[in-house]
């Protein structure tokens, strides 16, 4: 059959049929469109996976105390300890693999600016926060390493505290006096705002004080919650985390063949497991 008559039985077919041709085109359209869609949406969690990791550094590498069993069991109180000891022997040692040491512990304590008062998290760290966590300054600055070292009651708000606070904007709260479990601190600077980026804490909604503040006035503990370490690149992760590993087990008296006492968190694996699990969403 030629093929002008084989277009001719075709369309006369379609005619014959109407119905069932408009049916037949309708299923292939919307199977079609829902291919493209779910393509797309994989693809758009992939890059919402990326974008929120890059916010918080590809190369960032997380240490967090372990666990430690008593007879199978473990509970808080058997949590192994993070102190200034091991973040002052990560910064202090030289190294080709490490760029940046940033210790933190935190408490939730309420804050109060005037009669308004919020509870929030507050955490004490160093003056390379920013730097280590990715964060910019919308207002004001950051404390420095020499109001660290003097104890000064400074603070630095996350962008969604002001407001809490009742503080018109950023601007309004650089140098304003606010209590942190009673005690008056000033503040002297805003974080821009980092954005959801996971997980169950807001980032911004958190206040910076200095870590030796923390320690000795407003915690009175020299435990940490974790300590965060910048890796030179992503290819050196692996040499960064085995001196981390070397130094902290040092530190906490390991002997070769027991277990670490704590966890190192790297970021790109995180990346990795997420793109993975978006990818196989998308198949």
């Amino acid at each position: 059959m030629l093929l002008g008559e084989t277009i001719q039985v075709a369309l006369g077919a379609l005619r014959a049929n109407k119905l069932r041709s408009i049916l037949t085109m309708l299923g292939v359209v919307i199977g079609v469109a829902a291919v493209v869609a779910m393509v797309a949406l994989g693809r758009g969690a992939q890059e919402s996976v990326n974008r929120r990791i890059s916010a918080l550094g590809t190369t960032l590498l997380t240490v967090i105390p372990g666990q430690v069993f008593n007879r199978g069991v473990a509970g808080d109180a058997d949590r192994a300890r993070l102190t200034m000891d091991d973040a002052d022997a990560l910064a202090n040692r030289s190294s080709d693999y490490i760029t940046a040491v940033q210790p933190e512990m935190q408490r939730q304590m309420q804050v109060q600016y005037a009669n308004r008062n919020t509870n929030t998290s507050i955490i004490g760290t160093t003056s390379n926060y920013p730097e280590v966590r990715k964060y910019t300054m919308s207002s004001g600055r950051m404390f420095t390493e020499a109001e660290d070292r003097a104890h000064e009651r400074v603070a630095v708000l996350g962008a969604a505290v002001p407001a809490n606070l009742g503080l018109t904007d950023a601007e309004a709260a650089v140098g304003a006096p606010i209590r942190i479990g009673g005690m008056q601190y000033t503040v002297v600077g805003v974080l821009a705002s980092k954005g959801q980026t996971g997980g169950f804490q807001n980032p911004d909604d958190q206040v910076l004080i200095p870590l030796s503040t923390a320690r000795f006035r407003s915690f009175g503990s020299d435990r940490l919650r974790s300590i965060n370490v910048l890796a030179r690149t992503e290819a050196e992760i692996p040499q960064a985390m085995a001196e981390i590993q070397r130094v902290i087990r040092r530190e906490h008296k390991l002997r070769p063949g027991r277990d670490d006492d704590f966890t190192i968190r790297n970021q790109s694996d995180f990346l990795s497991t997420l793109g993975e699990t978006t990818q196989v969403f998308t198949y």
